[in-house]
């Protein structure tokens, strides 16, 4: 890889050389979707180092500030000397060919002189990465969830890197194991025109179900380290007063918080040993936050429509860690329900094209019984259909196939069910013909009397003396005084003939 010394895993080098493959092919903008977890930023890093050692510029923009410290330590992991864009930093050095950026500088200063620009989570483009997407330069983005209405306007080349469930399969993420709890009725909450509900109405459903949080944690948690979402900062203080009564210490992630405080925080949360068991945050802590010790999520947040914001949270939890089983959610949102189907088939399939922004006549989908989930009665857990309940055994009840038997004679006759009439009808029929007949005599009335009521005998060694005869019902005997009827006037009709 032209002396790269980052070393990738397979998936990762696949997504590298088709990169290069589609700039040498005239690409300009390729969007790189991949999982969350799946490395990105290393990814993004080989890129990088690639520029520098072909002499070219290039610059690494994140989309918060809070990224680049993150991704200021992974750059230094691999030896990647940078200088960081960002009002007052100490590591301003604007004479380094790999620069480090947040976009909300770049929207107030001069962009660097770069030939190659990487923007980390792509799906949120600002007026300024637009502005920059008309430039010379190529730019490749990175995202984990590439919903965004309209982002296929902007890119000409997409690559899939590979799809969260191969990930989970191969041990580079955790399973995870979805449980449904007590989450808030959100019927009658304002939907704003952005397709959400309404925060403040909707902080005010959820700070009823509170308590319900802290005390699933407490039952489930198992002290494991969690993130947990709320709808906005009243609630956020709401879930810290709760949780720090109970003796669980906690960290609040929010843009009230000051910076200084958020990255202490961080620093923090980040130990292995932490005193921190959680951070509760609305959004801040649910884009490109990197602990992958986290193995327990919380859902407070109801969301409405954004599927991206889901995956992106629970992607906090899929990181491997040392020691590491599996990521618990803990679901007070209803969004692991609301959003099941849509999520199992993004970490199976990927995407397969982007949303270009044009108006489409939206077609229901025929419904998919297989992505329905199921919760388990046992111990609430929210998974595929399946025989047994992943997390405690808990086995179904096997469904039987549903068979309409029709309530009536006619209903047999007409549908032609021929063996359900062998059974109801034929007993009936002997026991009727056993009242005044016996012998050969009686079995050969039944089987005329049978076929005169049906319109064909019963199957070939059906016969009277081998049948337990039945009292007839009211509506056997009226076919059978039909039958009776019709016969004599057959007769009368063939005696007036001769």
């Amino acid at each position: 890889m032209d002396g790269m010394s980052i070393d990738l895993r397979d998936y990762q080098s696949d997504a590298f050389d088709r990169a290069r493959e589609a700039i040498r092919n005239g690409a300009r903008r390729i969007l790189i979707v991949a999982p969350t977890g799946s490395g990105k930023t290393v990814l993004a890093s080989a890129l990088m180092q690639m520029a520098k050692a072909k002499g070219n510029r290039a610059s690494f923009v994140v989309d918060r500030l809070s990224l680049i410290r993150q991704t200021s330590e992974t750059f230094d992991r691999y030896g990647l000397h940078h200088g960081v864009i960002q009002g007052g930093h100490p590591r301003w050095a604007p004479w380094q060919p790999l620069q480090l950026c947040s976009v909300q500088t770049l929207a107030r200063r001069r962009w660097p002189d770069t030939k190659l620009d990487i923007f980390d989570e792509a799906h949120v483009l600002h007026a300024t990465h637009k502005k920059r997407l008309q430039g010379d330069s190529i730019v490749i983005g990175l995202t984990a969830t590439p919903f965004t209405r309209g982002l296929g306007k902007y890119f000409d080349a997409v690559i899939n890197v590979t799809t969260t469930r191969v990930l989970i399969d191969a041990k580079w993420l955790a399973p995870y194991r979805m449980f449904s709890c007590a989450e808030p009725d959100m019927s009658g909450v304002t939907v704003k025109s952005t397709g959400e509900w309404d925060e403040k109405e909707a902080s005010g459903k959820a700070l009823q179900v509170v308590g319900d949080v802290v005390s699933e944690y407490l039952q489930h948690g198992g002290d494991r380290k969690f993130i947990c979402s709320a709808v906005d900062t009243a609630h956020v203080d709401a879930l810290h007063r709760q949780f720090t009564n109970v003796g669980i210490k906690v960290a609040s992630y929010t843009y009230k918080d000051r910076e200084e405080d958020r990255d202490d925080v961080t620093a923090e949360f980040r130990l292995s040993d932490s005193t921190i068991r959680g951070l509760i945050t609305v959004t801040a802590a649910s884009r490109g936050f990197d602990v992958p010790d986290v193995s327990c999520i919380i859902m407070a947040r109801p969301l409405r429509k954004s599927l991206a914001e889901h995956i992106q949270l629970l992607g906090r939890g899929l990181r491997m860690a040392e020691g590491k089983k599996d990521c618990l959610v803990l679901d007070h949102s209803g969004n692991c329900a609301r959003f099941f189907a849509d999520c199992e088939d993004f970490f199976d399939n990927g995407l397969a094209e982007l949303d270009d922004g044009k108006p489409r006549r939206k077609q229901k989908a025929p419904p998919r019984k297989d992505k329905e989930p199921t919760k388990c009665p046992a111990c609430s857990a929210v998974h595929s259909p399946m025989p047994k309940c992943p997390s405690c055994g808990h086995a179904y009840p096997q469904k039987q196939a549903i068979q309409h038997v029709p309530g009536t004679l006619k209903e047999l006759m007409t549908g032609q069910y021929r063996r359900e009439l062998l059974t109801t009808l034929w007993p009936m029929v002997c026991g009727h013909v056993s009242r005044k007949h016996s012998g050969e005599i009686a079995n050969k009335k039944a089987l005329g009397l049978y076929k005169g009521i049906t319109g064909e005998f019963p199957p070939y060694g059906t016969n009277f003396f081998t049948t337990q005869p039945a009292e007839p019902n009211a509506e056997a005997r009226g076919k059978i005084l039909e039958c009776q009827i019709r016969w004599a006037k057959s007769r009368q009709s063939a005696g007036a003939a001769a």
